[in-house]
């Protein structure tokens, strides 16, 4: 199967996807858990700065999931990233070499996807490789 990259928040939605993932790594695949703390370049956060309570609360999650994965048997790896879920995901599995993307919807409607924009949608559109969106 080669190598997986998903995309893990700890939402609902993530978790199913980092099933999916699992299922696939217990076939062989290796994979590789991408967490990502968005940087805002406006408000409170100026110059795009993260706190420590921010990239602690990324970690504790990145971590959650990678030992969900190892729990079941998965050789996984953890990667953090700052900035856009969807760049960081897409980065990570061109470093990774990836052959599968795996990511979660939320399930927005339209309306919705205009306004906030979809990390799933924007995965499939810019992915070098084949993606796996999980409802």
């Amino acid at each position: 199967m080669g190598n997986i990259v998903v995309g893990y928040d700890g939402s609902e939605h993530s978790k199913r996807a980092l099933d999916h993932a699992a299922a696939l790594g217990r076939q062989g695949a290796k994979v590789t858990v991408v967490t990502a703390v968005p940087v805002e370049v406006h408000g409170p956060r100026s110059m795009g700065a993260l706190n420590e309570s921010e990239l602690a609360a990324q970690r504790e999650v990145l971590d959650a999931g990678v030992a969900h994965l190892k729990d079941q048997g998965v050789e996984a790896r953890g990667v953090e990233g700052e900035g856009e879920p969807a760049d960081v995901i897409l980065e990570a599995a061109r470093e990774a070499g990836a052959n599968l993307v795996v990511v979660g919807t939320r399930g927005l409607n339209a309306a919705e996807r205009l306004l906030l924009g979809s990390v799933s949608t924007k995965v499939v559109h810019h992915a070098h490789c084949d993606v796996l969106v999980i409802r």
